[in-house]
């Protein structure tokens, strides 16, 4: 047989015995140590933890039995064996039984079974002390000697089944300005089960989502993969300056949003409200928000800093390969992602909330060394979903490097007048592709940019120049400029549900543009090297404060009351211009003058 070791002490933990023999030695032990006592009334059970009957019980909970008087505290705690032995205690199923210790407290009336093992989940377990058909000696008795009447008792293991509630609301309560494209979002602790028809059928039925101010008939709703979002698209969207309330689970409701294990919402526990924007604000992505997306970039970028050739970006490592994929806002859940290039090598993307990956060069020959034209293969895995493999085909064309064509203009820019701005051709550009503007101020923030589906401002890709309209940057200021060639390789809208595609090779030249200070007096223009052209038109140079438009005045006399003018002249970075008389007077004298505009 199996060794045994046997402890006793004031509070001996003598459960779970391997064999009989160490039982009964145990018991012929302590019946040695039992003195005759005198006859006392019979000990009962004052209080049982956990409560006979109980649900939702700890695998882990003890059990703790209190009892009116003092206990024998010196006999042990002998669980039943069934078809063996009938023990002091017993409990069905069996086997957590003889897994508890006992452990008596010091003033001998609390017996503490703990289990050392967890008690299965989600069962019922009865307990029985000194069940029938147990032998006298082995029951479980008071200090003076009487045996403890058949006590029994179950309670069932599992968790507690809690409500659903609601995490969080999308837009929030209070709301204001809430734009009229809106999807309204509401998230729950839990998977709920998936109503086809949350709004139910208004107005003759109210629906568990229930609305005011709007029209509940015009909502579509659409659960997330998991069953914890629950998103509400309104159709045609909300009206301008409107509030809109909503309530879940109206008590007048008779289908009510509920937990996949069945537990109901809380009635008219959640509501809130939410005032939306007095205009229609400007949305050029015609892609739902909620929609996620895969993309797989090439970028090499340039500074030019002045009317030579782009170089190299200074900061940091200027070729780029990147690549990331996002999950629908309402899932499946994008959980792993990989990148294969053509020569077979594999990429696990690495998740920062998307999943991602990037790695940057010094040279665009490094970059096309590491990263070469061919097909690649994006992967990744949705929740329940087979892996998804697209196939995207890089090609070796690059777009030529944009350059400024007037950069010298740019850098004493009068704001408060129109500036065309210019660049070289986009060879080679077709349809898809894209030429793109940016222009920013220190603090990053976008000033203009071209196209712009919101003013609406077009930017084909057969243009090499745009007028930024006066009065749109300020004076004295220096902005980033970002121009952007883009060959399109790639895109899909149907390929995956619910996400978009998108492949691109990038050049971009970053470049700054200052604006001339024109707070303060302007410099007067010096009119100098006047010039009789063979076609009879007169001709001067101007020189004066750079950047700054002059309008050019002529009359008949020094002392004119009037001083038409005739044209005008922007001065270039030196501070120089020159102006051509084209319908000058065959009459003299006459005389010229230029004025700040």
């Amino acid at each position: 047989m199996n060794s045994l070791s046997v402890y006793f002490s004031r509070r001996p933990r003598l459960f779970g015995f391997s064999n009989l023999v160490g039982i009964l030695t145990a018991v012929l032990f302590a019946t040695a140590l039992t003195t005759h006592l005198q006859a006392q009334t019979p000990p009962k059970l004052k209080s049982v933890t956990p409560l006979d009957g109980a649900t939702g019980v700890s695998v882990s909970t003890p059990l703790v039995f209190e009892f009116d008087q003092v206990m024998n505290i010196t006999f042990p705690i002998i669980p039943t064996v069934p078809g063996f032995l009938v023990g002091n205690f017993q409990t069905d199923p069996s086997t957590p039984g003889q897994q508890m210790t006992g452990d008596w407290s010091e003033d001998g009336r609390t017996l503490t079974l703990t289990p050392q093992l967890p008690v299965p989940l989600n069962i019922t377990l009865s307990w029985t002390l000194n069940p029938p058909g147990g032998q006298s000696i082995f029951q479980i008795k008071s200090a003076a000697g009487i045996s403890l009447a058949t006590v029994s008792g179950t309670y069932s293991t599992g968790q507690t089944v809690q409500p659903p509630t609601l995490s969080s609301v999308t837009p929030l309560a209070n709301a204001t300005a809430v734009p009229v494209n809106t999807t309204v979002i509401f998230k729950f602790n839990q998977p709920m089960k998936k109503q086809t028809a949350p709004g139910g059928n208004p107005p003759t039925i109210p629906g568990a989502v229930s609305w005011t101010g709007v029209e509940a008939a015009k909502f579509t709703y659409t659960w997330s993969a998991d069953g914890r979002q629950l998103a509400c698209d309104y159709s045609g969207g909300f009206p301008l300056s409107t509030s809109v309330g909503w309530v879940l689970n109206p008590t007048a409701a008779p289908t009510q949003l509920e937990s996949l294990t069945g537990q109901v919402l809380p009635a008219d526990t959640f509501s809130g409200n939410f005032n939306t924007a007095a205009t229609i604000p400007c949305d050029p992505d015609p892609l739902p928000d909620t929609w996620g997306n895969y993309t797989l970039f090439k970028i090499s970028t340039y500074d030019q800093t002045s009317s030579a050739d782009p170089t190299p970006n200074s900061d940091g490592l200027p070729f780029l390969f990147s690549t990331f994929v996002s999950s629908p806002t309402l899932g499946p859940v994008v959980t792993a992602a990989s990148i294969t290039r053509p020569n077979g090598t594999q990429t696990n993307l690495s998740s920062f909330g998307v999943f991602q990956f990037s790695q940057s060069f010094n040279t665009q020959a490094a970059l096309d060394a590491a990263y070469p034209a061919g097909n690649y293969s994006l992967r990744f895995s949705q929740t329940g979903l087979p892996e998804r493999v697209i196939s995207i085909n890089v090609p070796a064309e690059v777009p030529p490097i944009p350059k400024i064509s007037n950069f010298a203009s740019t850098q004493a820019w009068n704001a408060a007048q129109d500036f065309t701005l210019q660049w070289n051709v986009f060879t080679g550009a077709a349809d898809q592709d894209y030429l793109s503007l940016f222009l920013s101020d220190s603090e990053g923030e976008v000033i203009f940019q071209a196209p712009d589906a919101c003013v609406p401002r077009e930017l084909p890709v057969s243009a090499t120049s745009i007028v930024i309209p006066a009065s749109t940057l300020a004076p004295n200021q220096t902005y980033t400029g970002q121009i952007i060639f883009g060959n399109t390789f790639y895109s899909s809208t149907n390929t995956v549900p619910q996400m978009s595609g998108f492949g691109s090779v990038q050049r971009i030249t970053v470049f700054t543009l200052q604006t001339a200070d024109v707070g303060g007096p302007v410099e007067p223009a010096t009119l100098s090297a006047v010039q009789l052209l063979p076609n009879g038109n007169l001709r001067f140079a101007l020189s004066g404060e750079v950047g700054h438009r002059y309008g050019i005045q002529r009359a008949t006399a020094l002392n004119a009351s009037t001083w038409p003018e005739v044209g005008a002249v922007t001065l270039d970075s030196t501070g120089s211009g020159t102006f051509e008389d084209t319908q000058a007077p065959t009459v003299l004298p006459f005389f010229y003058r230029a004025v700040a505009k």
